[in-house]
């Protein structure tokens, strides 16, 4: 089948920032070798000309239009030619971005010097030219972690959505074991296909091998590798046997079915397999080990339960569980649980640097879920070339069917994992972050340009509701060739809730098993919101799996398995579904999300470098030994690894283009009349002055200019500061990440 591979955004850039080194840069060889390692531009960027030398440091953000038009003040220092005094000013600059998700960077470029401040004494054309001289035609790269971090408290998060989504908060099924216990989900009610030239059957709508044998009426389940029988799907009587019926000899089993390979013939384990509970609907599944231990999170009243790694805590006597970024309370572990409306403000006291801080990405109010409601509205950009639609191929199981999508006049396509709408007498196609469209379901397809309003009004409760996150973008080129599209979050099952992000709409959508005329089935699941512990990951800023024992995600079939688009269904047989191949943390819906994380993020930061790093060999055959007592500098960090130095510049830049810096063990300082003076005590209590906001037009909804002040108060530049380190910390861990699955 020929498959569509799309084109990445045609705007590239290369490696630098605001002050490249295409003239002449003085950087020293070990911050030279950290920059080709990370391809990020560093700071401070000394630039030498004819007339003189420039040093440009960090931008201070103003606004960041629609995630493409960054505004700034950088502090910028001037030295002329046989003029030893340096003159200390801002250059405030705008310029056109690019994020690139898999390297977490921004690319900058088209830089445009809309004005500089320098005293009167300090100005002059000369100066001028020079800082013009600086930015004119440089492109650079920093760290996406960092900008988002830098961005004003005041900044207006873009709605890329049309309206608040109705999403569902109702509580799953939620179960609490104190010993090891897997969770075989199916969908609904078990459809069994027949195995030909055998009397077995097996189940279509799980990600498990579940078979059903005619003769004894028997079902067998395939367990960490053993076989389990058990006269009826249910939870508990399971036996483990080494004897199953020949007819199992006779599967015709491909590369997708290793796993059932690998257990034929059957053997008895050295150890019991872990017990499974079968459960057909929205289930999760905590697992303790052993009775519950409670650690207490100082100043807060807060205790967690240490000894699992679900994010379950003890409040008020109270029993509060967060999952897929909801929270969910109960008086006791077992029974009903029910949706938090008010969360206790004692969450939100959760220190930044505690093992669990990574909920308060979750917890309204705080400056962490206001991260990701930023991060949740990031485009990603597309572009299609508009001649490669012809490409496209759509496949169904037997004749096309549609069915109305409520509250439209919409129909979706349903016996086929590509996502088909159908309005009026044309068919639009959304694929990988892209629309293109049809007179017919079968294609050909063409690169859509427009696409109706009708379509962004979906509602959540529909299964195709991810697509209303995907538009054709504003920024156009009519002379490339290509179509450029954007999409959120909410494609690839993230979701507003206007005060936080939650993963999943909440709904159930139901599926169905299609036939296909040699009675071959076909079935592919919707997205699920819940069963596979998913939590949010600060580092990389993503939804995924936690892990636990949730079952063995193999599943067999003669036609195997394959992902497909959208925000995370799965398929099993018969068609041969559209690749995947989204951005950085987003997976199937079951096998859950991605876990790109090794292990809690939580505890990335008390990890040892020593297992990101080279371990020492004694023999030929690979003995490891552990290294964490070996000599090694002192201090070790993430950021050591990547661009340390890439931020190592002191000096800041106001709202109004004002300099501070701060040196450490020193107080904060404020450049003035060639002067370097002490910030005044009483100045963090000075009134801010706020600057009207410009409204969002008709034809421009989403473009804001956040409130401005005249200068910053310490605890805003402590903040400043905060925010640097913060983000060069998260954007560190990520590339360790990255390079540790290498």
């Amino acid at each position: 089948m020929n498959k569509l591979f799309l084109l990445p955004v045609v705007i590239t850039f290369t490696t630098l920032f605001l002050c490249s080194a295409t003239v002449s840069a003085s950087v020293d060889e070990q911050t030279a070798a950290s920059y080709e390692a990370t391809g990020l531009t560093g700071y401070p960027r000394t630039e030498n000309f004819e007339h003189g030398t420039v040093q440009v440091h960090f931008p201070t953000l103003e606004s960041w239009l629609d995630f493409r038009i960054l505004k700034v003040w950088l502090p910028v220092e001037i030295t002329l030619k046989h003029d030893a005094r340096i003159r200390i000013g801002s250059a405030y600059v705008q310029a056109v971005t690019n994020i690139n998700f898999d390297q977490r960077t921004v690319s900058i470029a088209d830089l445009k010097v809309l004005k500089t401040k320098f005293s009167a004494e300090d100005n002059s054309a000369a100066v001028t030219e020079l800082v013009s001289l600086a930015f004119k035609g440089r492109e650079s790269i920093v760290p996406l972690d960092v900008l988002l971090r830098l961005l004003p408290d005041d900044f207006e998060v873009p709605n890329y959505t049309v309206g608040v989504p109705v999403l569902n908060f109702d509580p799953p099924r939620i179960l609490v074991s104190e010993t090891p216990l897997k969770l075989l989900l199916i969908d609904k009610e078990p459809v069994r296909a027949a195995v030909e030239g055998t009397e077995l059957e097996y189940v279509v709508n799980t990600n498990w091998s579940v078979f059903y044998y005619h003769p004894d009426e028997r079902w067998y389940v395939l367990n960490d590798g053993a076989w389990q029988t058990n006269n009826y799907l249910a939870s508990g009587g399971w036996t483990t046997t080494d004897q199953l019926p020949a007819d199992f000899n006779r599967l015709a089993l491909n590369q997708n079915a290793e796993n059932v390979q690998n257990a034929i013939p059957a053997k008895l384990p050295e150890d019991p397999p872990t017990p499974f509970v079968v459960s057909l609907e929205a289930t999760e599944l905590i697992l303790l080990e052993g009775a519950p231990r409670l650690k207490v999170i100082e100043k807060t009243g807060i205790r967690y339960v240490s000894n699992t790694e679900s994010d379950l805590f003890n409040y008020s006597d109270q029993w509060y569980f967060l999952i897929s970024g909801r929270w969910f309370s109960n008086s006791k572990l077992e029974g009903s649980w029910q949706a938090v409306k008010d969360l206790p403000q004692a969450f939100a006291q959760i220190p930044s640097d505690h093992k669990k801080a990574h909920v308060l990405y979750s917890v309204p109010g705080t400056r962490q879920a206001k991260l990701s409601l930023i991060e949740a509205a990031l485009p990603h950009r597309v572009a299609v070339a508009k001649g490669d639609a012809a490409k496209l191929q759509v496949d169904w199981a037997g004749d096309p069917r549609f069915e109305p999508i409520d509250s439209t006049r919409l129909q979706r396509g349903v016996n086929t994992p590509y996502q088909v709408i159908k309005h009026n007498n044309f068919y639009y196609l959304c694929l990988d972050g892209a629309w293109y469209f049809s007179d017919s379901p079968m294609g050909s397809w063409n690169v859509a340009e427009r696409i109706p309003d009708e379509i962004y009004r979906i509602p959540a409760t529909d299964p195709a509701y991810n697509v209303t996150f995907v538009r054709v973008d504003s920024e156009q080129n009519e002379y490339d060739g290509y179509v450029n599209y954007s999409y959120s979050s909410g494609y690839t099952g993230s979701f507003s809730t206007t005060v936080s992000v939650v993963y999943g709409t909440g709904w159930y959508y139901p599926s169905s098993v299609y036939w296909n005329a040699a009675r071959h089935p076909a079935y592919w699941p919707y997205a699920s919101t819940y069963g596979y512990n998913v939590g949010y990951y600060p580092v990389g800023s993503y939804y995924g799996h936690r892990g636990g024992y949730y079952g063995g995600y193999g599943g067999w079939g003669r036609y195997g398995w394959g992902g497909y688009g959208g925000w995370g269904v799965h398929s099993t047989v018969t068609i041969e579904s559209p690749t995947t191949d989204f951005t950085h943390g987003y997976g199937s819906a079951w096998e859950g999300p991605l876990q790109t994380t090794p292990g809690d993020p939580s505890e990335v930061a008390e990890r040892s470098l020593d297992e990101f790093l080279p371990k020492k060999t004694t023999t030929g055959n690979e003995e490891f030994i552990d290294t964490s007592k070996d000599p090694k500098p002192p201090a070790l960090s993430a950021s050591s690894l990547y661009g340390m130095s890439a931020i190592s510049s002191n000096k800041y830049s106001g709202p109004n283009g004002e300099v501070y810096k701060h040196e450490e063990g020193k107080e904060w300082s404020q450049y003035s009349e060639g002067n370097w003076n002490t910030m005044n005590s009483m100045q963090q209590y000075q009134q801010l002055e706020p600057r009207p906001q410009q409204q969002p037009g008709a034809d421009n909804p989403h473009r804001f200019v956040p409130a401005h002040k005249k200068v910053l108060s310490r605890s805003e530049l402590d903040q400043q500061k905060l925010a640097r380190l913060e983000g060069m910390d998260n954007y560190s861990k990520y590339r360790m990440e990255q390079d540790a699955k290498q």
